[in-house]
């Protein structure tokens, strides 16, 4: 292949008529100009340029080389101009994924006012509670919910907001039957529970230094957090479901905190990325809106 800097050089000399405006105008020494060209010729074994004191002229060889070499550097200032617009503007094609949830209660009510913010940015949005790999997927930006300890990992992280996982209930169901005041009463519950890809179900609760592992056999197993949270308050069992979607209904009654005093680990929401060297404007302008739109504020944006 031969090297498109030559190419550029070429044709550039055709173009401007001589090396002299050719060199002006590429920022090139005029004697570097003229070897290039003279190797270009010695390797495809034709001459391209006619040279006398007086002028330059084009070979009929020559003619039909320019014109695919100005293809070339039409093609090539057409793609850094590509480059230049999406440095300077947020734009183009944007891959994100996020867990169900987070895309349910936060996230999707956002994105009309940053796409209208943003009106030269095109999203993809993945909505999946499986764990996204950025990289190998060729995802630009990746949203988890991760508690401590964080896996060791070479993404760059930003944390956008963090919630806790509680108990909760119907108050009828609790009224109905003895509250539980320790994390083994559970055991005479019905209770709710997320998919976790296996048959064993066990909730990790803390009270400061406590902590207590509690196995139970829930009646509904389902991995829409919205769908158990409904199936609480309709008195079906109790569920372990995290604080920012279950503020509104504890606030209004229809749900009520069982164990109180008993809680998970809070959880971090993230936005994961492979690195911040290259990012394009229109990722760092994402997560810069999600920034300051954090989970547990209003959930939508002014449009």
């Amino acid at each position: 292949m031969e090297d498109l800097n030559d190419l550029v050089f070429f044709a550039k000399v055709v173009e401007h008529k001589g090396y002299s405006e050719a060199s002006r105008q590429l920022g090139v020494a005029k004697s570097r100009l003229s070897r290039r060209v003279s190797m270009l010729e010695d390797r495809l074994g034709v001459r391209l340029l006619q040279r006398t004191s007086r002028r330059l002229t084009v070979t009929a060889v020559g003619q039909l080389f320019y014109e695919r070499c100005q293809a070339v550097v039409s093609m090539g200032e057409a793609a850094s101009e590509v480059v230049r617009a999406a440095v300077v503007e947020p734009a183009g094609a944007l891959r994100l994924s996020c867990p169900i949830t987070l895309a349910q209660f936060w996230l999707t009510p956002l994105l009309p006012a940053f796409m209208k913010a943003f009106p030269n940015v095109k999203l993809t949005l993945m909505v999946t509670n499986r764990r996204v790999d950025p990289v190998e997927e060729q995802f630009d930006l990746a949203l988890r919910v991760r508690r401590p300890p964080f896996d060791d990992s070479s993404m760059v992280v930003r944390r956008l907001g963090h919630t806790t996982d509680m108990l909760v209930a119907s108050p009828a169901m609790l009224a109905a039957a003895e509250r539980p005041k320790i994390p083994e009463d559970l055991a005479r519950c019905r209770t709710l529970a997320l998919a976790t890809g296996g048959e064993r179900h066990v909730w990790v609760l803390r009270r400061g230094s406590d902590v207590a592992e509690v196995a139970h056999d829930p009646r509904l197993v389902c991995d829409d957090m919205f769908a158990l949270r409904q199936a609480a308050i309709e008195g079906i069992g109790v569920a372990l479901l995290p604080q920012l979607i279950c503020a509104t209904e504890l606030r209004e009654g229809k749900l009520e905190r069982a164990l109180p005093e008993w809680g998970c680990t809070p959880s971090e929401i993230q936005a994961t990325f492979p690195t911040r060297r290259g990012m394009l404007p229109a990722v760092r302008a994402l997560i810069d809106f999600l920034a300051a739109h954090p989970p547990g504020n209003a959930c939508a944006a002014e449009a």
